[in-house]
This record gives structure tokens, C-alpha cells and sequence, in this order.
């Protein structure tokens, strides 16, 4: 029995180091080799590049206001929820601000995807619908977050 644990435990350990190592970033995206990759395949001028980096960096900076608005949010809620005796109106009202937060959210992510998209020619568009990593990137970033997490809300802020 001991000579079976002393050799299973040390791979038991190996497995989950390697199992661990290979699981995506925190946020479940391609940092910036995501942009290299749409860069190099879709073989962007500098001007398109320079409209997209722009466009991108105006969009991060609507992301983070409207991604800490909705924290505050679910904030709120936390504290309806904690200090108890609730009314239905005010919990609807509440639950009702949190979607139309989270609408805006998924508005502004559809309207950047569109705006890049416009940026590129009749063969870059060709490119981008065929190829996951473009055109469904809105798909493709949401997996791997499993339900720990809440897109909208980054720091885990559901009660």
C-alpha cells in the first residue's frame, strides 16, 4: 500500500499542475496576442490599425464606466437584500436597473464590434465572419467563466 501511495501522490500533483497551467487567463481572453492574431490575419493598413486602437481604447474606458455602475448595482442590491424586509416595488425596481445596466453593457459591446467591422474591407469582413476569434468574439469570451463569475460585474459582486 505505501509503495502504491508513493507513487500515485506525486502524480496526482503533476496532473493537477499541468491541468492548472494550461487553463486561460483569469478573464478567459487572449490578452493582447488576440490583437497581433486579428492584425496579422486580417492585414490591416496603419490606418486601419490606428482607427481600431482608437475606437478600442474609447470603448475600454466606456467599459469601465459602465462595468462600475452596474457594481454598483449589485451593491445595491446586496445591502436591499442584507438589511431585509423589502418591498416588492423596490426590489423590482432594483432587479429592473440591473438589467437595463446590463442592456447598455451588451449594446456597447455589439456597437464596437460593429464599428470595427466597418473599418474593414469586403476581404477583412470575409476574414473576420469566418474566423471565432473575430466575428463571434462576444461567444467566445464569455466561456471559461463558469458560473462563479458574472460578466458584468468583474469582482464577483453578486450576493
Amino acid at each position: 500500500m505505501k509503495s502504491f501511495m508513493k507513487f500515485f501522490i506525486p502524480l496526482f500533483v503533476i496532473v493537477l499542475t499541468v491541468g492548472s497551467s494550461a487553463q486561460p487567463n483569469p478573464e478567459g481572453r487572449m490578452k493582447n496576442g488576440g490583437h497581433r492574431i486579428m492584425k496579422e490575419k486580417l492585414n490591416l493598413t496603419a490606418d486601419q490599425e490606428k482607427k481600431i486602437e482608437d475606437l478600442r481604447t474609447v470603448h475600454q474606458k466606456k467599459m469601465i464606466d459602465l462595468r462600475a455602475d452596474m457594481q454598483k448595482l449589485h451593491l445595491d442590491k446586496k445591502e436591499l437584500l442584507t438589511k431585509g424586509n423589502y418591498d416588492r416595488k423596490t426590489f423590482l425596481t432594483l432587479e429592473e436597473k440591473i438589467m437595463k445596466q446590463r442592456n447598455a453593457i451588451e449594446t456597447a459591446m455589439a456597437n464596437h464590434r460593429m464599428d470595427v467591422y466597418e473599418i474593414l474591407d469586403a476581404k477583412q469582413k470575409e476574414l473576420w465572419d469566418k474566423h471565432p476569434a473575430f466575428g463571434e468574439r462576444g461567444k467566445m469570451g464569455k466561456m471559461g467563466r463558469g458560473m462563479k463569475r458574472n460578466m458584468d460585474c468583474p469582482n464577483g459582486c453578486m450576493p
